[in-house]
């Protein structure tokens, strides 16, 4: 029989066992870079990763502390992130004995990849986010702000019922102000996908009041319960196909005009002169339309640098043959 003070030892031994492997899978947990000699990086490592390639590319340079403070953790953790990372690329980096911080080298090419475009949408769609989270998504806060006009007022629960049923593919009874008649009227409505416009939230989906497929804007949606409904709604074409859209420059420009708005709409140069294909879906044609102000009679008021060259074929698609905005 076991007396009480080796039981005691063994008990005491467990406790201190179990207490440093909790401590080892919590080290783990925070993101301690894993020392396996080609292991990939653990999740947390990678982000720090990627923000420390975001800031040298468009900062051009990144200390350690910057990194410790951004994510919350040690300045041994960032060193060994800056050794990781000056493995996978090791001409990126140079170290700055003076400013103690790496500053991006002339031969810098990004390993993760970052191209403007993405880059100019997370600037836009972070600008009202706290600068802590920006930095940790962009490696950077360059101060950003975007035009804002007066947004729809969308009831919180209502968006939440819309966005529920549109996840499980269920029905829900709405009852929906249509600038198209004085007085709400109830439909049963299937939604099937989100769109933003620019300046408001529409929710697309299958209307068995018109049996057709509209956009319904969020806002104008007075309640909504969901409901279970039988009725399997049919393919939706108009947001499965999509429709060649071919820019192009409008006439009165002059050489030097036409060369910049062809750069900045990275368009090439065609038998057709500058141009530039997009194909968005047959149902977006005329948001795209509207947004871009695309059409000829836009360009009449305007006196826009763009125009669509095959204007024929995708106004076919415009709002009069689409049914439109409910």
């Amino acid at each position: 029989m076991i007396d009480s003070f080796k039981l005691f030892v063994i008990i005491k031994s467990m406790v201190n066992l179990n207490r440093k492997s909790t401590i080892s899978q919590t080290r783990s947990s925070r993101g301690r870079p894993r020392k396996e000699q080609g292991a990939p990086p653990a999740a947390e490592q990678l982000r720090r990763l990627h923000f420390i390639e975001k800031a040298a590319l468009w900062t051009g340079q990144i200390g350690r502390r910057a990194v410790a403070a951004t994510f919350d953790v040690s300045v041994s953790h960032v060193t060994l992130d800056f050794q990781r990372y000056r493995e996978m690329a090791p001409a990126n980096l140079v170290y700055d004995v003076v400013e103690k911080c790496f500053r991006a080298s002339e031969s810098f090419a990004p390993v993760f990849g970052s191209d403007t475009d993405t880059t100019l949408d997370m600037l836009a769609a972070t600008a009202t986010l706290a600068e802590g989270e920006r930095a940790r998504l962009l490696g950077f806060t360059p101060s950003v702000e975007i035009v804002q006009g007066p947004s729809a007022t969308i009831d919180r629960d209502l968006l939440a019922t819309v966005c529920r049923a549109l996840t499980a593919g269920r029905a829900i009874a709405v009852n929906y102000q249509s600038m198209k008649t004085p007085h709400s009227v109830e439909r049963l409505f299937w939604p099937s996908a989100l769109i933003y416009t620019g300046h408001r939230w529409l929710v697309r989906g299958w209307d068995e009041r018109h049996t057709a497929f509209r956009d319904l804007a969020i806002a104008r949606i007075l309640g909504a319960t969901q409901v279970d409904a039988p009725t399997v709604p049919p393919r939706d074409d108009k947001w499965h196909n999509r429709v060649k859209v071919v820019i192009g420059l409008a006439k009165h420009l002059s050489d030097g005009q036409a060369e910049i708005t062809a750069r900045e709409f990275g368009m090439s140069n065609t038998k057709m002169g500058f141009t530039v294909e997009i194909y968005p879906r047959q149902a977006m044609v005329p948001y795209l339309l509207d947004h871009m102000r695309l059409r000829p009679s836009d360009a009449a008021v305007t006196n826009l640098p763009l125009r669509v060259l095959n204007f024929p074929d995708v106004q076919k698609h415009d709002r009069s043959g689409i049914g439109g905005q409910a």
